[in-house]
């Protein structure tokens, strides 16, 4: 599913308009991300939880050579499910 499908369900579901209901899925994703810059958590409830984690420095090997490269130290995002999700989707 892409975005403007989700825009559309959206909009069906709640009786907004597309438009807004666009406007408010950027709001909601540059709050979540400026959030995550800042190194907070962004918890969903019935969704689950954005973090941002620290990744250690490592060595990886490129699969074309063989060869080891260095791989810097940088941060990832983790999303983790609320058991109410989980649950949803196991059925």
């Amino acid at each position: 599913m892409k975005k403007p499908d989700v825009i559309k369900q959206v909009a069906e579901c709640s009786g907004l308009t597309q438009g807004q209901v666009n406007l408010a899925i950027k709001a909601l994703v540059k709050v979540i991300q400026d959030n995550l810059i800042k190194g907070e958590t962004v918890s969903l409830s019935g969704l689950g939880s954005f973090k941002s984690k620290d990744r250690k420095a490592r060595q990886g090997r490129n699969p074309k050579t063989g060869t080891i490269v260095p791989v810097p130290a940088g941060k990832k995002v983790s999303f983790k499910p609320t058991t109410t999700l989980r649950k949803l989707i196991q059925k």
